[in-house]
């Protein structure tokens, strides 16, 4: 995830300090789930599973990986992994991050 611009850098540093999200990417490095499954993992209810999963995707730190129907005429199942991503803070990407911002005028 490198060349991210300042607000892109933000958005996923602020999905990965939400305690939820983080515990979802951890639970989908184990194994691919479903939603349905997943929102049991975490005591969480449906829609906010859903809520939360529909960010992480996205930012594209999550993808879905297989999709299966069980009974014909019913919503398929979809599963859903991590994205292979990489993001390496460090002070000087924070540095390059908005220098990038300043010389495109977007101060603000």
């Amino acid at each position: 995830m490198s060349g991210l611009n300042e607000m892109e850098m933000m958005k996923i540093l602020k999905a990965l300090a939400n305690p939820t999200r983080f515990r979802m990417i951890a639970l989908l490095s184990e194994e691919p789930r479903h939603l349905y499954g997943l929102s049991k993992e975490l005591n969480l209810p449906y829609p906010l599973a859903h809520l939360h999963l529909s960010g992480l995707k996205k930012l594209g730190l999550v993808k879905e990986v297989k999709e299966e129907r069980k009974v014909e005429g019913m919503p398929s199942i979809k599963y859903y992994a991590p994205s292979n991503f990489h993001l390496v803070l460090t002070p000087e990407s924070i540095r390059q991050t908005v220098l990038q911002k300043r010389s495109e005028g977007e101060d603000g």
